[in-house]
């Protein structure tokens, strides 16, 4: 609960020029539709875990998604695009909105049956003057939206977020702080797919990593290796 608070606060602030629109289109980005994806499979596995009473079932996937999938991952990854509009754009930026305003409610609906006094307290702060709910509690449940399904924007978000996230590691390894910059990142795909990935993703990993220089090999090569993919190594030079 501390952990959906302190995000919550964060997100708010992010959000603070943010007008919500159910009409709106958006220029969405591969970590977004990533994580929209992800949270329509979510929202799947709650309820129908919720119907079948396994509550701690319910509440384990949620805690899980937000925790590692929503805060560490995707958070961190749009935070650059947030921060400097002037460099991604300002569609890109409004996309990165959108989808942190849309994902953190749906985590909020799906927690509110267990946690209802933190949800409905955020929900009142951040989601009630647009949505128009009296309370959280009285929302319709969700259900999925099988038009945000995406099984090729999953597979490519994994192998961003992954990159990122051994990058971060490396440098937690090294004692370094995560605003470290690299003056060059290398990035071996064994695999056109892979590189092709990677390639979508060069925005969101470069301004994560704080990388100055990102070339991407169509290759084997050495360095450090991208777990769980294996097929993937980099070299990072500070």
């Amino acid at each position: 609960m501390i952990k959906l608070w302190n995000a919550s606060a964060f997100v708010s602030n992010l959000l603070k020029d943010f007008q919500f629109s159910k009409d709106a289109e958006y220029d969405l980005q591969p970590l977004d539709k990533w994580i929209l994806s992800k949270a329509e499979k979510l929202t799947r596995r709650v309820t129908e875990a919720f119907e079948v009473c396994q509550f701690n079932t319910a509440v384990e996937e949620t805690r899980n998604f937000a925790w590692h999938v929503f805060c560490d991952s995707y958070i961190e990854a749009v935070k650059d695009r947030l921060y400097k509009p002037e460099a991604y754009g300002e569609e890109k930026r409004k996309a990165a909105q959108y989808t942190l305003y849309t994902v953190l409610f749906r985590v909020l609906q799906l927690l509110a049956p267990i946690t209802p006094h933190v949800t409905e307290e955020i929900y009142q702060t951040m989601y009630a003057e647009d949505l128009g709910f009296k309370s959280i509690n009285v929302s319709s449940w969700p259900t999925v939206d099988e038009k945000r399904l995406d099984e090729e924007a999953e597979k490519r978000g994994d192998i961003i977020a992954a990159v990122i996230d051994e990058v971060r590691r490396e440098k937690s390894e090294k004692h370094m702080p995560l605003n470290t910059p690299i003056k060059r990142l290398t990035v071996y795909a064994d695999g056109k797919d892979l590189a092709a990935s990677v390639m979508d993703g060069k925005e969101d990993i470069a301004g994560t990593c704080k990388v100055q220089y990102f070339e991407i090999l169509l290759k084997k090569g050495e360095g450090r290796e991208v777990k769980p993919l294996g097929k993937i190594r980099f070299v990072a030079e500070y």
